[in-house]
């Protein structure tokens, strides 16, 4: 659902969805303080031959290219397996690698240096929450996508592949495939979460409008104004910031308490 109308006095919420529109009709420039979170809305196509041919009219010569980087691939290095939900071992190893570098070369806080974050993905398998798709070449892991499906929903946070497959656009050749099993299964949509990256509006039909809603506090206000300085203009020390903060955090849990101190606990 989204909220359109003015909120009560003293009221306050990130990141809430604001509307829908087409992909196409996005612009950073109208919708100030907007963050687009684009999506492919299934109900649009009968059929996946009916999404391709979409593709197709739109980006003709780079859809063909990656089709042509697949078969280049499979041809090479063996033939291409693709698992909705891959849980050896290597999965969530690898995304913890593959990711945090990708994190680092581009200037961003690398959330796998929080343990927590790896509890809580392994927490989600536990509990048979998680989804973690993957695309192998002769059994070796190529790239991987790790989300969740939910109320006909397909959607994730980490989306990420090997280095050394890069020419072979490895990304493309595991969505394309999560993309046709995702209408197969007759999903409501997919979903590519938050940030119109240009990989996802190749894809994505609509987008979602996010922001903020109400009036923040004078505090919030001024800790919002901070922390986006520091992640637009010193990402470095933006992501020093946000391990600081982990570390900290992390201490204070595994610190004992009094009463366990005083109990020989």
């Amino acid at each position: 659902s989204e909220i359109h109308g003015p909120v009560r006095k003293g009221r306050y919420a990130r990141c809430v969805s604001r509307g829908v529109i087409d992909v196409d009709a996005w612009d950073a420039k109208r919708y100030p303080g907007i963050v687009l979170a684009p999506f492919v809305d299934w109900s649009r196509f009968a059929n996946f031959e009916d999404f391709r041919d979409h593709l197709l009219t739109r980006h003709r010569g780079l859809m063909r290219d990656r089709e042509r980087r697949g078969r280049s691939l499979a041809s090479t290095h063996g033939e291409l397996t693709f698992s909705i939900d891959d849980r050896r071992d290597d999965v969530l190893t690898m995304a913890r690698q593959w990711k945090g570098q990708q994190l680092r070369e581009i200037g961003f806080s690398n959330f796998f240096e929080n343990p927590q974050t790896m509890e809580f993905l392994e927490t989600l398998r536990e509990q048979d929450l998680l989804v973690s798709s993957t695309l192998r070449t002769a059994g070796r892991l190529v790239s991987l996508w790790i989300g969740f499906i939910h109320e006909g929903s397909w959607s994730g946070w980490i989306f990420a592949y090997d280095p050394e497959f890069k020419k072979f656009s490895p990304g493309h050749q595991l969505l394309i495939r999560m993309l046709e099993e995702s209408h197969r299964l007759g999903h409501r949509e997919f979903d590519f979460s938050g940030c119109a990256q240009d990989y996802k509006m190749l894809y994505a039909t609509d987008g979602r409008l996010v922001g903020d809603i109400g009036t923040p506090s004078l505090m919030r206000s001024a800790i919002l104004v901070v922390r986006n300085a520091l992640r637009n203009h010193t990402p470095g020390l933006f992501a020093a910031a946000l391990r600081a903060k982990w570390l900290l955090e992390t201490a204070a849990k595994r610190r004992p308490s009094r009463l366990a101190t005083a109990l020989g606990l």
